[in-house]
């Protein structure tokens, strides 16, 4: 999977190391028809967001994370598996919230916008748990890799 990342929030730090390898651990536990793709990832400030989910979603709110599938085809050239937007506000607010640094938020969020990526969803409760349970691996294993602190 090839990350393609952009930050339109100035004066933050860069993630782009962190999204790497989100996207490399999530690379190599999915099925191999997705490790072929691109992915792009940016963090957005709150209008945007807004903007992106009353147009796609027909939500007129600020939310944390927004993801679109746009893989239709799974032999395409283009191979574009889909986009991933992260609010940075939001993601602050929550890791303030949760107390934890906001690092990990950016890294939950953008595991849970891949996942959405591939097809997971959480529509009801065993959903949820579902998506839940394969979150929480794939973020044992960038764990291993990357100090949240």
């Amino acid at each position: 999977m090839v990350l393609e990342f952009e930050s339109q929030v100035p004066d933050i730090s860069d993630y782009s190391s962190l999204l790497a390898l989100c996207v490399d651990k999530f690379s190599e536990i999915v099925d191999r028809k997705f490790k072929d793709t691109i992915v792009s990832i940016a963090i957005v400030d709150e209008d945007t967001i807004k903007y992106l989910n009353y147009k796609y979603r027909g939500k007129d709110n600020v939310t944390d994370v927004l993801s679109f599938n746009l893989l239709e085809d799974y032999s395409s050239p283009e191979m574009i598996l889909g986009e991933i937007f992260i609010c940075y506000k939001k993601a602050l607010e929550k890791s303030k919230e949760l107390g934890h640094n906001i690092d990990y938020e950016i890294a939950i969020l953008c595991i849970h916008g891949l996942y959405h990526l591939i097809g997971y969803d959480h529509k009801n409760d065993d959903d949820y748990e579902v998506m839940k349970v394969k979150e929480k691996e794939l973020l044992m294993l960038i764990k291993k890799n990357y100090s949240f602190s």
